[in-house]
């Protein structure tokens, strides 16, 4: 399988003003009632897909912040939706992405796949609270269709801006 995925990253907002503000106050403040009024969101942007998952943070930012944000997020979208949802990777205690440079953020996050192989190609809803790269989603993607996915969709919150506008995201 080649290692260049493309994918489409839908999102609910540009990762600026208040909706910038939820994302940060849930990921670095504990605030965890923006999960209600993001989820309500999103929830509204899913696509037609059997399974719904999210894209895993690294043990140690779960250890310190309590929870993992895009956990949070996945289970109340499709808790609105009612889908299934499914934790389907684990990130491995690597740099966070937000400390990378512009190469090591495109090379994205290691990841490696939790419980057994997808049976019957299911298309599947990666969430995510921010997207900047997309590496992030890339990685899922690959992982996921090397595990067995059909169709892999993505949903973030807030999308950043992106400086150089020959990348996708």
């Amino acid at each position: 399988m080649s290692d260049i995925v493309t994918i489409d990253v839908r999102a609910c907002w540009d990762h600026s003003g208040r909706a910038a503000d939820l994302v940060r106050d849930l990921k670095y403040g504990r605030a965890t009632a923006a999960v209600t009024i993001l989820a309500d969101s999103m929830a509204e942007l899913v696509p037609g897909v059997d399974l719904i998952t999210w894209a895993p943070a690294s043990p140690e930012r779960r250890r310190r912040r309590g929870f993992d944000q895009a956990e949070l997020l996945a289970r109340a979208v499709a808790g609105r939706r009612g889908m299934r949802v499914r934790r389907l990777a684990c990130r491995h205690n690597d740099v966070p992405q937000t400390a990378r440079d512009r190469v090591g953020r495109i090379a994205g996050p290691a990841l490696s796949p939790v419980g057994r192989r997808l049976r019957g190609r299911p298309s599947v809803l990666v969430i995510d609270d921010v997207s900047t790269t997309g590496a992030t989603m890339r990685s899922m993607a690959r992982l996921l269709v090397a595990r067995g996915a059909g169709d892999v969709h993505c949903l973030v919150a807030t999308r950043a801006a992106l400086r150089d506008q020959g990348h996708d995201s």
